[in-house]
Order: C-alpha cells, then sequence, then structure tokens
C-alpha cells in the first residue's frame, strides 16, 4: 500500500519536499512542502496516491539516513509552466550541503 510506503520512508528518516505538482489538483502553496504525515493524511483525504504514482506530484530527498550530509534549500520560488499539463515547479534557486 502506499500509504504505508510513505510512513516507513518517514518513520526510517528520509527528508523530502514536493518539487512539482498538477495544477488542476494543488496550488503553488503545496510546492516546497516537506513529506510528513501531515501531507500524507492530506493526500489520503483527496484519494490522491501518497506516492504521486499517477503524476500527481515529484519529489527531492534532501536528507536521508545514509546522507553524509543533509541538503538545505535556501532560496526557492514556485513556477507556474503550461505545457502537456499545467504544473507548478519548484525552482531552487541556492542551497547548501550541511553537515549532520
Amino acid at each position: 500500500m502506499p500509504e504505508k510506503t510513505v510512513e516507513e520512508f518517514i518513520r526510517l528518516g528520509f527528508k523530502a519536499v514536493v518539487v512539482s505538482a498538477k495544477a488542476e489538483l494543488f496550488s503553488k502553496d503545496f510546492i516546497g512542502r516537506e513529506v510528513d504525515l501531515q501531507l500524507l493524511e492530506e493526500l489520503i483525504k483527496r484519494k490522491i496516491c501518497p506516492c504521486g504514482e499517477n503524476g500527481e506530484f515529484h519529489t527531492f530527498v534532501v536528507d536521508g539516513p545514509m546522507f553524509k550530509k543533509r541538503i538545505e534549500i535556501v532560496k526557492s520560488r514556485p513556477v507556474f509552466k503550461k505545457g502537456f499539463w499545467r504544473h507548478w515547479f519548484l525552482d531552487i534557486l541556492e542551497y547548501r550541503s550541511v553537515e549532520k
């Protein structure tokens, strides 16, 4: 089950942020959010696959148990793009790697 996969991802200490999302499903405020239990619950309530398996959204893993450093997004902005689908994207303008 996708819910269990995301729960385990979070429980194991991985951190990810949403970097792309279909505009028909999500507002620009969804972009840049951390994948956490609150986000998981929201997706379940909206009947959206918590893993984004239908292309609803995409994430970027910024930390995990095997990472020597974590990635900190210092400055970013949501960008709207029209193409085959209308999507919001996270434009990462500045980042740094941080010792753990």
